[in-house]
């Protein structure tokens, strides 16, 4: 019995792992990072990105494709086709609620219980090469190569600086790459996009005698902060942003009319603390003009690493056999660490230089601010975060040179879910069942993209069919033409909101009083997606932001205790002077 067992393992084991027929196209997946709705040139901005520019030209655009709203919980579901809770990221790591520490699901790392992209694809005859930001768990052991990916330099971390190996915000006591099984040593001229595609490039030149196709992931850091760009792509923009946010972001607006991507007369949103920009300073504009351009200059050269990398393949004779998927993980950051609270603050200015001379270069921290991202994400209503749709409504962008026509477009929804499905269709791959290599493991949510833009289905999803998400207490529940959300601190007060996406896109107004059998109906399908996946909400007046600190509090003491003991010694020599005074006052 024993024996055979095992021959049937095996023989299931090779028919789940057998490559597909011959012929099938590279695959190259770019992953930007915080980029907004409206930052890419297809989707109205004004950033110069001719290389995105051409791929949409020659692909698909699509207008309605949400994500997580933090960076892990899309690239867990991304990797599996799973939801972000079975797929071991159930919420933001460094802001984790204590209600949710050690609690199945929120792990903070990709699931052994999950499929893996790299594993999956390596399985099916690919070649799997990754370069860039992992954020999928710490140490060798869970790396990308543990996964599935045959080469890779990967970031462990949920960003650094772009120039050298330094963390960027005090999670972690130092930046840590690893490249192909061993701690990675970075080149003396790195800069994180150059870097990741000159990796790429040569793994797909030395994989090529293989004589198979590649899956070759490019995880950028850009636009993650700090924003920091070479000079010259930060010259390019010093003067475009000095008209101020206001007025870029109703350009934004009108081009993404003109394109067909949003109806017209929308008003659009805005946040409450949000200023206009005639009432900032001559310096404050300078100041923020400038952030904006560096901002640009990251994702301007992010985009000719993207041609470099495309232009490669064309003197290779591989690019009218590649397909390229472009994307961000998440809406646009409005949320500045440098400002969260005063041992952040003394954390930023003892580690990075913050003046305007410096700003965008080596050695300097730029975020560009609420204001600007709320331009990103034009005309979309919130932020990185939030369950709004600037936290999880994205650009996404495909081109498939033998199964999609050029130049289209599509409104319909789809998920992050779908990522993993979509590209298993293209190689031509079957989906996995919840068996796999011996083991049993959570089999795919989603849905292929492809039978939608191939026009052979009307949508991705059903109209009765409900997707939620959760994460750092946000919810949201999309069905059909509707959306139900709720964000608790500090974005919002935590009550219950509907939507009709369709004809309401920037979420100004909320239906729930006038529904109230729809909104009975949707609070009940949350609930049931609670209990599928296991979200385990936060505790009672949990605050992310609040959560970081308490979170990150021991590192901050290890990294600022030459600081924090002058601090307390200058503090004690004011209280012994204090009390030497006292006394001398009252022995008189």
């Amino acid at each position: 019995m024993k024996l055979a067992a095992i021959v049937v393992l095996l023989l299931s084991a090779a028919a789940q792992a057998a490559p597909a027929p011959a012929g099938r196209p590279n695959i190259v997946f770019v992953l930007i990072d915080d980029a907004g709705f409206g930052d890419l040139g297809p989707y109205g901005s004004e950033i110069a990105t001719p290389n995105i520019d051409q791929i949409a030209q020659a692909g698909v655009r699509l207008t309605n494709f949400h994500t997580a709203s933090t960076c892990e919980a899309t690239r867990v579901m991304l990797q599996s086709g799973v939801d972000n809770h079975r797929a071991g990221a159930g919420t933001l790591q460094v802001a984790m609620a204590e209600s949710q520490k050690g609690r199945p699901g929120y792990e903070g790392h990709l699931s052994d219980q999950a499929h893996s992209l790299g594993q999956l694809l390596k399985d099916g005859g690919y070649s799997t090469y990754y370069a860039g930001k992992w954020n999928l768990g710490f140490g060798l052991e869970r790396s990308p190569g543990a996964r599935g990916w045959d080469r890779y330099i990967s970031l462990e971390l949920t960003g650094a600086d772009n120039f050298e190996a330094k963390v960027y915000a005090p999670f972690n006591t130092e930046a840590i790459w690893w490249e192909d099984g061993r701690r990675a040593t970075l080149p003396k001229d790195f800069y994180s996009s150059r870097t990741y595609v000159d990796k790429l490039i040569g793994y797909i030149d030395q994989g090529r005698s293989q004589g198979k196709p590649f899956m070759a992931m490019l995880a950028l850091q850009a636009v993650h902060s700090p924003l920091q760009a070479p000079a010259a792509d930060i010259a390019k923009y010093l003067g475009r942003y000095q008209a101020g946010w206001d007025s870029l972001r109703q350009q934004r607006y009108q081009r993404q009319v003109e394109l067909g991507l949003m109806p017209a007369g929308l008003s659009l949103p805005q946040a409450s603390a949000r200023r206009p920009w005639e009432s900032l300073s001559t310096a404050q504009r300078r100041e923020f003009a400038r952030k904006m351009a560096v901002f640009a200059a990251m994702l301007d050269n992010a985009d000719q690493q993207i041609g470099r990398l495309r232009e490669h393949l064309r003197r290779s004779g591989e690019l009218d056999n590649t397909v390229f998927i472009v994307m961000s993980d998440n809406g646009a950051d409005g949320f500045d660490l440098s400002q969260l609270n005063l041992p952040f603050r003394l954390w930023y200015r003892a580690n990075f230089a913050l003046g305007f001379e410096q700003m965008g270069g080596p050695g300097s921290y730029v975020h560009y601010g609420q204001d600007w991202a709320e331009v990103s994400n034009t005309p979309l209503a919130g932020f990185k975060g939030t369950s709004a749709g600037g936290g999880m409504r994205v650009p996404f962008i495909i081109s498939h040179p033998s199964r999609l026509k050029p130049g289209g477009s599509s409104a319909a929804f789809a998920y992050a879910t779908d990522f993993l499905p979509t590209i298993l269709d293209i190689a031509g791959i079957a989906q996995p069942s919840d068996e796999y290599r011996g083991k049993k493991l959570h089999r795919p949510t989603g849905q292929s993209l492809m039978p939608h833009l191939e026009g052979r289905t009307p949508s991705v999803h059903g109209p009765d069919q409900a997707i939620g998400f959760e994460s750092t207490g946000g919810q949201a529940l999309i069905r059909g033409d509707y959306k139900l959300m709720r964000n608790g601190a500090p974005y919002s007060d935590n009550r219950w909101k509907l939507y009709r996406l369709s004809d309401d896109p920037t979420e100004a107004r909320d239906l729930s009083n006038q529904e109230p059998a729809l909104m009975k109906t949707l609070l009940a399908e949350v609930e049931a997606y609670n209990q599928r996946v296991g979200v385990v909400m936060p505790e009672p007046g949990y605050n992310p932001l609040r959560q970081v600190l308490v979170n990150n509090w021991p590192v901050l003491v290890q990294q600022l205790w030459p600081l924090l003991l002058v601090a307390s010694l200058a503090l004690a020599s004011l209280v012994w002077l204090g009390l030497r005074l006292w006394r001398r006052s009252a022995a008189r």
